[in-house]
């Protein structure tokens, strides 16, 4: 560097400064100046790190042979203290590159060597107060400036800023465009459509609305990349989510669907909610997770019913068979929705992919291993860095190669790198330079030997693109550099490369540690799903929610993630120890024979279906099962279980537990505490049946004691009969002498008619008149 700093102090500023700006470190920077000092502003700043910050931004590149460069210098002073006045020396080199290795170590920082001994000038720096930022204004530097030959190719730039013993470096590069490269590289771009990572295993009608709206964020991704010839690396979970609401599904959504379907890009699926394969490989998974399940995230009120196919009517014994009828038959297609109208899994998940089995894991996390036994399970192409590689990050290697039978997407890594800051970029000047960057990658690739022709792959990652005139923007910027022909990726041959093999670049011991806890509930969740009508709904939710966990934008967010699989680990505890036994207060027991009524609480969202067993400590009580009971959702229900008394009286604890119909344990034992007193209900009997018969005896006696009373007055009535007569036939009462003469005269009048019964003659005065006769 030729500066009182060390080469090493000044690695560090430059990778503080970068990380300040938003810039990947493969775009340090360098700077430029027309030798005129540049009007400054000075602005409130927060770094984290003491020192002096440098960036030198480039506009306008390529330039040409008879063209401008602009750049904008700022310097940040991230100490506690001021910095005093000082100046920026702005150098350049007059030869090209000879090689992307030599540019990787200059960008890096990893070369001492004096690659731009021609010393444009000085730019002068005031006194800057900590905190605080100076930015000069564009600057302007031409060929003539620079002293440059006619030679295609990219060019070092450095910046050097010095102020007492404050020293800060930026290094850049660019290229000069003369109108015709040694040589054309075909260029591929995938890009990811993804979501930031949450938990979510399904998006809702509110989310996918804000998402698909004018400015949301799949709209921008979309907008980006329509209209170029890029490869579009899809998230299933989105499509999948849309469909999943039917009618519910915001307008906004159905119609971004409809624009992705309609898009004429190669279109390839990542991992459901982009979940990392080498991540579930290395944790010791057998093979990938995939959904099993998305029923638990539809609901059948959003679709319509599926009307009964009229049976078809059988061709009549005799009828002549139909031409060209045989005795193959047409095997019956899958059914797209089930009988309620709502879509099947292989419905929500379709789409028409270009590459239906490719795979896209996070970069440098491959292993030779992984690749094997993803072969082995059918994916392929599988994209793979080139850091990831022998190769290493700066060596050119097809796009596309096959090594036996694994074939592998091979993405540049270095200018990936470079086409990642462009479209991530938070200012357009930002923008420019890490596009300089990216040109000065591909024109060392296209001057390297057998070049032309050549298949190159660049990728984005999961990162955010900050606008969608941006994306588009650098996407028809890559394709106007001169010796890059843009190409579709189903355009690429796949080379026979057996000098390039995957190195192995395994996953933290952090991750794997927590994928494999992770997986451990697999086998609990599946037993467990034994209590529901459809174990599937829960299963299935499971899994979609443990796919989010592995997501690939985790990994730019560690913290986040950490929190994520706390939050993963806690609802599935949750859901193991949702159905729970009541605490029981003690039971008396006083009969031989009763159904103990003990609660169960589910607190689960599902319906679950139990068996509750007990387990006397002692042969006092004889218990069986209970009948299988369904415990409704959020909710606490009793379950009956029969008891039988059979030695005497006493204490007896009874254990009680819960199972699924399947057998499987729900949750903790619980015991309830039973005082046996069979004998007080054989007590109860004798004292009840005596207290019966004590009853039925009175009443016999009553009854008799009744009827005697009955006949005895029936006897009475019988004596006393003459002398009512007599009574009768008497003088009337004064009640009749006060009712007047007619009623005295109806009295005695059937007096007389009595009277005459009386003394008429009998029956037997009658017979002993005929005897005598």
């Amino acid at each position: 560097m030729n500066l009182p700093s060390t080469l090493a102090r000044a690695a560090v500023i430059t990778a503080v400064c970068v990380a300040t700006l938003g810039v990947s470190p493969s775009a340090a920077h360098a700077a430029v100046s027309t030798g005129h000092p540049a009007t400054g502003t000075v602005t409130a700043a927060s770094p984290d790190d003491e020192g002096a910050l440098l960036s030198v931004e480039l506009l306008d590149t390529p330039i040409e042979p008879d063209g401008e460069l602009r750049a904008s210098i700022t310097v940040t002073n991230s100490s506690d203290t001021p910095l005093a006045t000082g100046h920026v020396v702005l150098s350049s080199s007059t030869t090209p590159f000879a090689s992307r290795d030599e540019l990787a170590d200059y960008l890096d920082l990893a070369s001492s060597d004096n690659l731009t001994p021609n010393t444009l000038d000085t730019i002068d720096v005031p006194s800057i107060t900590p905190g605080s930022t100076w930015t000069s204004t564009p600057v302007t530097v031409t060929t003539e400036d620079l002293q440059l030959g006619d030679d295609f190719g990219a060019y070092a730039f450095s910046g050097t800023y010095v102020a007492g013993e404050q020293t800060a470096q930026s290094r850049d590069a660019f290229v000069l465009d003369t109108g015709t490269a040694p040589g054309t590289a075909n260029i591929a771009v995938a890009v990811p459509i993804t979501l930031p990572p949450d938990s979510a295993s399904m998006l809702s009608a509110d989310d996918l609305e804000a998402f698909t709206g004018e400015d949301g964020l799949l709209t921008r991704q979309l907008d980006g990349v329509l209209g170029h010839p890029v490869a579009i690396a899809i998230d299933p979970r989105i499509i999948a989510s849309i469909r999943a609401l039917g009618t519910a599904a915001p307008e906004t959504a159905t119609e971004w669907l409809e624009r992705l379907d309609a898009a004429s890009n190669d279109i390839f699926p990542l991992q459901y909610a982009d979940a990392d394969p080498t991540a579930q490989l290395q944790s010791g998974a057998s093979s990938l997770l995939a959904p099993t399940s998305l029923d638990f995230g539809m609901d059948p009120k959003n679709f319509t019913p599926v009307e009964p196919e009229e049976p078809e009517t059988e061709t009549p014994t005799g009828s002549p068979t139909p031409a060209g009828a045989g005795t193959e038959t047409t095997p019956t297609p899958t059914p797209t929705v089930d009988p309620n109208g709502t879509p099947t899994l292989d419905a929500l998940l379709a789409f028409d992919y270009t590459f239906p089995s490719a795979l896209w894991p996070a970069d440098d996390t491959v292993t030779a291993d992984d690749i094997t036994a993803l072969t082995k399970d059918g994916f392929g192409p599988i994209v793979v860095s080139s850091s990831n590689t022998s190769a290493g990050a700066h060596t050119t290697v097809p796009g596309r190669i096959s090594q036996g039978e694994s074939d592998l997407l091979i993405s540049d890594s270095a200018a990936s790198d470079a086409l990642r800051s462009a479209i991530s970029a938070r200012s357009d000047t930002a923008q420019s330079d890490a596009m300089a960057t990216l040109a000065a990658e591909l024109a060392l690739i296209g001057a390297e030997s057998g070049a032309s022709g050549r298949s190159i792959l660049l990728t984005l990652d999961r990162t955010v693109p900050t606008s969608a005139d941006r994306m588009s923007s650098v996407l028809s910027d890559l394709g106007d550099l001169t010796g890059v022909s843009m190409k579709s990726l189903s355009a690429f041959k796949a080379v026979d490369e057996s000098g390039v093999t995957v190195a192995d670049k395994p996953q933290t011991e952090e991750r794997l540690d927590a994928f494999t806890r992770i997986r451990s509930y697999d086998d609990r969740i599946e037993a467990f799903s034994t209590a529901l009508d459809d174990p599937s709904i829960l299963i299935g939710r499971q899994d979609a929610a443990k796919l989010t966990t592995y997501s690939v934008g985790w990994l730019e967010d560690l913290e986040s993630w950490n929190k994520a699989v706390t939050e993963f680990e806690s609802s599935t505890q949750h859901v193991l120890t949702s159905v729970t036994i009541v605490r029981s207060s003690p039971i008396l027991m006083i009969a031989d024979q009763i159904s103990i009524k003990i609660s169960v609480r589910n607190t689960l969202d599902l319906p679950v279906n139990v068996i509750m067993r007990a387990s006397p400590d002692n042969p006092r009580l004889k218990v069986e099962q209970s009948d299988q009971t369904q415990i409704p959702a959020k909710t606490q229900q009793s379950v009956s279980i029969p008891v039988t008394a059979r030695l005497g009286n006493g204490d007896v604890n009874l254990r009680l537990f819960l199972y699924t119909p399947e057998g499987v344990s729900l949750g903790d034992s619980s015991t309830v505490p039973v005082t046996v007193r069979a004998d007080w209900e054989r007590i109860g009997t004798i004292i009840l049946i005596g207290g019966v018969t004590l009853l039925f005896v009175f009443g016999v006696i009553r009854t008799v004691l009744r009827r005697r009373r009955e006949h005895e007055a029936a006897d009475t009535d019988t004596a006393e009969s003459p002398a009512e007569t007599d009574a009768d036939s008497g003088a009337p009462s004064d009640a009749d002498t006060a009712n007047g003469e007619n009623t005295a005269d109806e009295t005695g009048a059937a007096d007389d008619a009595r009277t005459e019964d009386a003394d008429g003659p009998t029956a037997d005065d009658h017979d002993g008149d005929r005897n005598g006769s």
